[in-house]
C-alpha cells in the first residue's frame, strides 16, 4: 500500500519537473536567442583583436585560411566584457527555480487539500455530530465508539449525513483526526439489524487500522493539486506567452494522460483496500452482537442488497470492486492481496511513461546540477539514465509483492495450471502496460529516442521496442515468480511482503543498467539471476505438506449464466458481421503495432488510434464475459471507445482540407455498421461458450457460501425479501 502511494508521489514530483523546464516565456526565449546569434561574431571579432600566437604564424604560412585558436585562460575577464559591451545580456538561468516553484506548489497545495479534507467533507454534505448521551440519536455515537474502542481505533467524531438514505457508512479525516459518516438509513440498520451494523462500521474502522485512509486522502489530495498545476501550464501554453507553447502544450496533453493513469491506478488500489478491511469486519472472537461467522454472513447479505441496489457499472477502475470479487476474497481472504491483471498493466504503464518524461528532460536537469555544483562536467550526456531509479524501484516493489500475494493466493506450486495461467496474464497486462508507456511519449527537446532506448538492457540482444518490451515482461514475471514460488514450497517461516519487494526491486533495476553505478551491473545482473535459478531448483524439493494452503477459488458469478445474448441473425448475415468485426480488429492490432513504432505528434490522432485499441479489446472481453449483465456492460463500454475514436478522427479532419458534414455523416455511419456487426459477432462466441449453460443450469446460489443459511423473511420490497431468480430472467 505504502509502496503504490510512492510510487504515485513520484511519478507526479516527476511529472512537476518536466513542466518546470519548457515553462520559459517568450522574453526569455527571444533574449536567449539574440545572445545566441550575437555571440559568435562577437568572439570572432574580439579574436582579431589579440595579437597573433606563434601556432597562428605557422597555420597562416601553410593554409590560405586563417583559423583563430580558441581564446587563452588570460585574456578570458577581456573576452567577457568585450561580450557585455557588445552583445545583449544573456538571461538568467531560472530551471531551478521554475522546478523548486513547481514542486512547492505540488506539495504545499497537496497538504493544504489534505488537511482541509474533512472539513470539506463537513460542508459539503451538510453532516450532522451525534454525541454520546445527548442530542439526536445518542446510541448511534455509543456504538460506534464502543467498537473503535473494540478495535484498537481512536475516532474524534461520528457524523450523520441526512440528505443520504441509503445503509452504508464512509470514513474520512486526515491525521490523528479520523472520523465516522453514517447515512441516515443506517439508524433503522441499527435497530432492526445489529449485527449488519456492526460489520458495516468495523469495515470503515479497518480503513483507519490500515492507515490506507490516510495513505488515499494524501495520493488525492497530491492529486488534485497536480491537477491545478498542470491546468496552469495548458492555460501558460495557451496564451501566447510561451516561449516554446507547442511543445508545452503536447506535453500538457501526455501529462494529462499520466494523470488519467494515476487515477485508475489509485481506483486499483482503493479495490484491493476494500477487501482488506472486508477481511478486518469479520475477523477476531465473539463480539456483544455476534461471532466471526455471523458476522461474515451479515457482511456478505449487506453486499447482496448494496449491489441490488446501486446495480453495479462494471467499470474496472471502479473505487469498489466487483461483487463476485468481493464474495470471493470473504470466503478466502488470501484472494485480497493478489496483483489484478489491470494492476500490473497499470503499474508498467505509470512508471515507463513517468519514465520517459523524465528522462526527455534529462539534458536540462544536468544544466541544472552543473550550475549548482551538484554534477561535473563529464557527466553529460543526452540522456541522464540515473533518473530511471527513483521511478522504477517503487513500481518493482509493487510487481514483486503483488506477485508473491498472487502465487499464494491461488495455491502456490501446487496450483498447477491456474497459477502458470495467471502469471501469464501478469505478464501479458505488465507488457501492454509497458507498450502503452512507450508509446505515449512525447517528443524530446534535447537528444532523441533511440539513445534512451539503446540504454536498456535488451538493446544488445535486439533493436525492435516491441520485443524488447515482451522480454522485459515475460522474464521479470518469471524471475518474480520463482522467488514466490519458492518460497511457498519450502519449509520454515512465511516469508514477508517486503522480501519479494525488495527482491522486485533488483529486478527492475536491471531494465536501464546504465543507470547503475559503474561496474556494479554485472553483479547485479548475477544476483537476479542467482536467486531465480535458486528459487526454480528449490521448486524440485518441495517440503509443504498438502493442505497448507487454500485452494484457488475463481471469481465466477453467483447466479447461473443464461443463453438471452443469442444473436438473431444465422447464414451470410452472421457472417458478414464476423468479416466486418475480423477486419476492425486486424485494423487495430495495425494501429497498435504503429504506435509501438511511431508516436502520434497530434493529441487527437493518438485518441483514434487508442479508442480504436480499446474498442476491440472490449469487444473480445464482452465475447468473454462470465454472464449476460457483463456481457451488456461490456458491449455498452465498446461502443463508447469506438465513439470516442471516431470522434476524434472527425475533429481532426475538421483541421485539414476534408469536408467536415459530410465526413462526419460518412464517420457516423461507418462506425454504426461497425458497432452492430460488432455486437452481432460478440453475441454469437458468447452463445457458443454457453451453449451447453443454459440447459443445465444449476440453481442461484444463496447469499453466502461460508455457511449456509435462509434469509430472515419480510414483506415484499423490503431488505429482508428479495426475489429469487429463474434462470431464463436477466440479471
Amino acid at each position: 500500500m505504502f509502496v503504490r502511494a510512492l510510487l504515485f508521489c513520484v511519478a507526479l514530483a516527476a511529472a512537476a519537473v518536466t513542466i518546470a523546464f519548457p515553462a520559459t516565456t517568450s522574453q526569455e526565449d527571444d533574449a536567449s536567442n539574440a545572445y545566441s546569434m550575437c555571440w559568435p561574431g562577437a568572439v570572432r571579432q574580439f579574436q582579431l583583436t589579440l595579437p597573433m600566437s606563434p601556432v597562428e604564424r605557422e597555420i597562416l604560412l601553410q593554409a590560405p585560411v586563417w583559423p583563430p585558436q580558441p581564446v587563452g585562460d588570460k585574456d578570458g575577464p577581456a573576452l567577457k566584457r568585450y561580450l557585455e559591451e557588445h552583445c545583449p545580456a544573456p538571461p538568467v538561468p531560472r530551471g531551478e527555480f521554475r522546478v523548486g516553484l513547481a514542486l512547492g506548489i505540488l506539495g504545499v497545495g497537496g497538504f493544504v487539500l489534505y488537511w482541509l479534507s474533512p472539513y470539506w467533507q463537513i460542508l459539503r454534505h451538510g453532516l450532522l455530530r451525534l454525541r454520546p448521551g445527548s442530542g439526536y440519536r445518542p446510541d448511534l455515537a455509543d456504538a460506534v465508539f464502543r467498537l473503535a474502542d473494540d478495535a484498537g481505533v481512536a475516532v474524534q467524531g461520528v457524523w450523520l449525513n441526512p440528505d443520504d438514505y441509503t445503509s452504508n457508512a464512509v470514513a474520512f479525516g486526515h491525521w490523528r483526526r479520523r472520523h465516522i459518516e453514517l447515512a441516515s438509513g443506517m439508524a433503522k440498520r441499527f435497530d432492526e439489524d445489529p449485527d449488519t451494523f456492526e460489520v458495516v462500521v468495523r469495515h470503515e474502522l479497518g480503513h483507519i487500522r490500515h492507515r490506507d485512509l490516510d495513505t488515499t486522502q494524501g495520493v488525492t489530495a497530491l492529486w488534485k493539486a497536480f491537477i491545478v498545476l498542470l491546468g496552469a501550464a495548458f492555460c501558460f501554453a495557451v496564451s501566447g506567452d510561451a516561449g516554446d507553447g507547442t511543445y508545452l502544450l503536447r506535453l500538457s496533453f501526455h501529462l494529462a494522460l499520466l494523470v488519467c493513469l494515476l487515477y485508475a491506478a489509485r481506483n486499483a488500489f482503493l479495490q484491493s483496500r476494500e477487501l482488506h478491511a472486508d477481511a478486518f469486519a469479520v475477523q477476531g472472537g465473539a463480539t456483544r452482537t455476534g461471532r466471526g461467522e455471523d458476522r461474515r454472513r451479515s457482511l456478505d447479505t449487506f453486499f447482496v442488497d448494496l449491489a441490488a441496489g446501486r446495480g453495479g457499472n462494471g467499470l474496472p477502475f471502479g473505487t469498489h470492486p466487483a461483487l463476485q470479487r468481493r464474495r470471493a476474497a470473504l470466503r478466502h481472504p488470501a484472494l485480497a492481496g493478489e496483483l489484478s491483471i489491470w494492476e500490473a498493466a497499470l503499474t508498467g504503464c505509470v512508471a515507463l511513461l513517468a519514465v520517459n518524461l523524465l528522462l526527455g528532460d534529462s539534458y536540462d536537469i544536468m544544466l541544472t546540477g552543473l550550475r549548482l555544483g551538484l554534477l561535473d562536467i563529464d557527466t553529460l550526456r543526452p540522456v541522464y539514465t540515473w533518473l530511471a531509479l527513483p521511478l522504477l524501484l517503487p513500481a518493482g516493489a509493487v510487481l514483486g509483492a503483488g506477485i508473491r500475494h498472487t502465487v499464494t493466493a491461488w495455491g502456490g506450486a501446487r496450483g498447477g495450471r491456474a497459477v502458470m495461467g495467471r502469471l501469464a496474464l501478469l505478464a501479458l497486462g505488465l507488457y501492454a502496460g509497458l507498450c502503452a508507456g512507450c508509446a505515449l511519449h512525447p517528443s524530446q527537446t534535447y537528444g532523441d529516442r533511440s539513445v534512451q532506448l539503446r540504454s536498456m538492457w535488451w538493446s544488445p540482444v535486439t533493436d525492435s521496442l516491441g520485443l524488447g518490451l515482451a522480454l522485459t515482461a515475460a522474464l521479470s514475471v518469471l524471475a518474480l515468480a520463482l522467488f514466490a514460488l519458492a518460497c511457498d514450497a519450502v519449509r520454515g517461516p512465511r516469508v514477508a511482503s517486503w522480501w519479494a519487494g525488495a527482491y522486485g526491486v533488483l529486478v527492475t533495476a536491471t531494465w536501464f543498467p546504465t543507470a547503475l553505478p559503474d561496474g556494479s551491473t554485472p553483479y547485479v545482473r548475477g544476483v537476479v539471476i542467482g536467486i531465480a535459478l535458486l528459487g526454480g531448483a528449490l521448486l524440485a524439493f518441495p517440503r509443504r505438506q498438502p493442505g497448507s494452503t487454500p485452494a484457488p477459488v475463481r471469481l465466477v458469478p453467483q447466479e447461473p449464466v443464461t443463453r438471452t445474448e443469442a444473436p438473431s441473425v444465422t447464414g451470410l448475415r452472421l457472417l458478414l458481421a464476423h468479416a466486418v468485426t475480423a477486419a476492425a480488429a486486424a485494423g487495430a492490432v495495425v494501429v497498435a503495432a504503429r504506435l509501438l513504432v511511431e508516436t502520434p505528434d497530434a493529441p487527437l490522432a493518438l485518441v483514434a488510434a487508442s479508442g480504436l485499441v480499446c474498442y476491440a479489446g472490449v469487444l473480445a472481453g464482452a465475447a468473454a464475459a462470465p454472464h449476460d449483465a457483463e456481457f451488456r456492460r461490456r458491449i455498452r463500454y465498446a461502443v463508447i471507445c469506438l465513439a470516442l475514436s471516431v470522434g476524434a478522427a472527425f475533429l481532426k479532419a475538421l483541421g485539414g482540407v476534408s469536408p467536415g458534414v459530410e465526413l462526419g455523416l460518412l464517420l457516423s455511419a461507418a462506425a454504426a455498421g461497425v458497432a452492430v456487426t460488432g455486437r452481432i459477432s460478440a453475441s454469437a462466441v458468447y452463445a457458443f461458450r454457453h451453449r451447453h449453460g443454459a440447459a443445465t443450469a444449476p440453481p442461484a446460489a444463496g447469499p453466502s457460501d461460508v455457511t449456509a443459511q435462509p434469509r430472515p423473511a419480510g414483506p415484499r420490497n423490503k431488505p429482508g425479501h428479495r426475489r429469487q431468480r429463474t434462470p431464463g430472467q436477466h440479471r
